[in-house]
């Protein structure tokens, strides 16, 4: 058993990785400003913010591993505001990692993400990248572990406000339309948050130490085929698409029509059915929007 504490652990994918760790005989301890509304009886919460260092030192005491999830991570939200999202991305990383220096954490997994490979994002890769770079240097200068987990297109129960399959379906429930501000031809490896966290707790072995791993499905899918997917499982949804795409922060295309830094493709031997996990989102918004 590792005592183990997940900053943003009252997150979409962190609360995932706590209930499977908890699951797994681990002391979890959940780090977040929010108290988690998926809070067991086996987990502690501890609310404070990655930007308080002391709050954090104080925190990661007695700790064997970190998971960092915490950080600004909608991508417009950490353009639309680069001095929080480099206070709380590059700064709350690096007190972070100040605690693991100082309590001799011995293990740091850091939740990263696939935007931090090209040059889209802005802000966002930016701060990504650098906690990504500084998470490296200070695992190899003060002699600790550190897996970086980059992760793509996840879907699945608890997402935030900002996941996009969920906002698509959240539109078509409310609209009876859904709109995407590009052709849909970019493509993604959607995965399922639990497979997605199922893959979280795989890298907690010690044989995974100094890598970067891409987390994402198995298949390529084009935007397009997805929003027909949902379309048919919502019923009476139109759909409309413009010609030239006017996202300004997001793939044109696909995250690997840029040269990778690094980074492997960890996988599972399987994966959620992806047109099942929709239905299955669809019926939870349903009762959603009814209650």
């Amino acid at each position: 058993m590792k005592k183990i504490l997940i900053t943003g652990g009252s997150g979409y994918i962190a609360s995932h990785v706590a209930d499977m760790l908890s699951k797994f005989g681990h002391k979890v301890f959940i780090f977040d400003k929010i108290k988690s509304q998926y809070l067991s009886n086996k987990q502690i919460m501890i609310q404070g913010d990655i930007t308080d260092e002391k709050k954090i030192l104080n925190s990661t005491k007695n700790i064997d591993v970190v998971y960092h999830f915490a950080a600004v991570a909608d991508i417009y939200e950490a353009n639309k505001n680069p001095n929080k999202t480099i206070k709380t991305n590059i700064l709350g990383t690096l007190n972070i990692l100040e605690a693991c220096r100082l309590n001799k954490i011995k293990k740091i997994i850091l939740a990263s993400s696939i935007y931090a490979l090209s040059e889209q994002g802005k802000f966002y890769s930016t701060s990504k990248l650098c906690s990504e770079m500084l998470v490296e240097n200070y695992s190899k200068k003060f002699n600790f572990q550190f897996v970086t987990l980059r992760f793509g297109s996840i879907y699945g129960g608890r997402a935030n406000k900002f996941n996009t399959i969920r906002n698509f379906i959240l539109e078509g429930i409310k609209t009876k339309k859904i709109i995407r501000k590009s052709d849909g031809a970019e493509e993604r490896n959607y995965i399922h948050v639990l497979d997605a966290s199922k893959l979280c707790i795989e890298v907690l072995k010690p044989k995974y130490s100094g890598e970067y791993f891409n987390i994402f499905g198995p298949k390529k899918m084009k935007l397009k085929k997805l929003l027909t997917i949902i379309k048919t499982n919502l019923g009476n949804v139109d759909l409309y698409f413009k010609k030239k795409c006017s996202l300004i922060y997001n793939y044109k295309r696909s995250p690997f029509s840029y040269k990778i830094r690094k980074g492997k493709n960890l996988k599972l031997k399987s994966y959620k059915n992806l047109k099942l996990g929709i239905k299955q989102i669809i019926q939870i918004e349903r009762k959603n929007e009814k209650k």
